[in-house]
């Protein structure tokens, strides 16, 4: 299994065997509009030859894969740096300041990629505790001090957040003052850098023959558009209605929506699609024809969790199904 080179809340690399079991590698296309760790895409089967689109709303996101797609070397000279508190804050600040630039040129561009900016959020994310990284919702700032010398500062006001212990005012778009992580999961990226090329080149050597978006996830969701290569496998793992607390864009009302698009599209028997939740989240799919699967975590980032649940649209294919293909030959 190729692993992913940041944590990610509700990967689904356990999952991939099972998702692509009931997708097949016959599909002409993949889409998958909440990437995140792309996990399942990035241990597909080695039969697949399709195309992929690919999309988050998060820039960096987009930014990470696009910029492991051009230019894996540059992508992990800037992941390569050790663990260290002022350069977690100083990069951590910059990151969220550029951010909303990032996501307007990923959008522009479909070429456009920062390898540093890239770099410097992968390492963040190894070394940074729980949630919260780039969101943007934190109280501290970079100003300007009497010598003309940014200054980490905290903001006034708002609702609080936790930089350790104390309970802080919330001043608008900054970062959370926290602590890296000091154990030994904290090490981040600081292996060998050589170490680290390799890897990364065999991540964008995977990531071959996908098209990296950014933006809305319904930008990409033209049933036409999708199955102009024939038969298309729909990964759709939008923030559960029950955690969406841990994503850092607004997602109220994104799995409700989602689940929507599944029951108006659910039919279409050129659409393989999978749709991921916890379990009653989606289950007035079952009305129309949709099958759920169990499936364990076995640990991963937030621990064990028997409630995840991938339910499947009529034209995947059944493990009924599937053992009668086998059977044949």
């Amino acid at each position: 299994m190729l692993k992913t080179p940041f944590p990610w809340f509700g990967g689904k690399s356990k999952a991939a065997d099972l998702i692509w079991s009931r997708f097949g590698a016959d599909c002409g296309n993949y889409i998958e509009p909440f990437f995140g760790s792309g996990a399942v895409w990035l241990n597909r089967p080695t039969e697949f030859a399709g195309w992929a689109t690919i999309n988050d709303l998060d820039g960096n996101i987009a930014n990470a894969w696009r910029s492991m797609q051009s230019a894996p070397d540059a992508v992990a000279e800037a992941a390569f740096c050790p663990v260290n508190e002022c350069d977690l804050h100083a990069r951590h600040l910059w990151l969220v300041n550029n951010a909303a630039n990032l996501a307007a040129r990923l959008m522009a561009d479909p070429d456009y990629h920062e390898p540093r900016t890239a770099g410097w959020w992968i390492w963040g994310t190894c070394s940074w505790i729980g949630s919260g990284w780039c969101a943007g919702d934190g109280p501290w700032h970079a100003e300007l001090d009497n010598g003309g010398i940014p200054a980490l500062t905290l903001g006034n006001g708002g609702q609080g957040v936790n930089r350790q212990l104390p309970h802080l005012g919330n001043g608008g778009q900054g970062v959370n003052r926290k602590l890296p992580h000091l154990g030994n999961g904290g090490m981040g990226v600081n292996r060998k850098l050589e170490w680290l090329k390799e890897w990364f080149a065999e991540l964008s050597e995977r990531m071959e023959g996908a098209r990296v978006c950014c933006g809305d996830w319904e930008r990409i969701m033209s049933p036409r558009t999708m199955t102009r290569n024939g038969i298309a496998a729909v990964l759709l793992d939008p923030p559960y209605s029950l955690t969406e607390a841990v994503y850092a864009h607004d997602s109220s009302t994104v799995s409700a929506d989602v689940r929507a698009w599944c029951r108006a599209n659910g039919g279409d028997p050129k659409l393989r699609i999978a749709l991921c939740g916890h379990d009653t989240e989606h289950n007035e799919l079952t009305d129309i024809g949709w099958t759920i699967e169990t499936w364990a975590k076995g640990g991963g980032y937030q621990g064990a969790d028997d409630r995840e649940r991938i339910w499947f649209s009529p034209a995947c294919i059944t493990p009924q199904a599937e053992a009668e293909q086998t059977s044949l030959f």
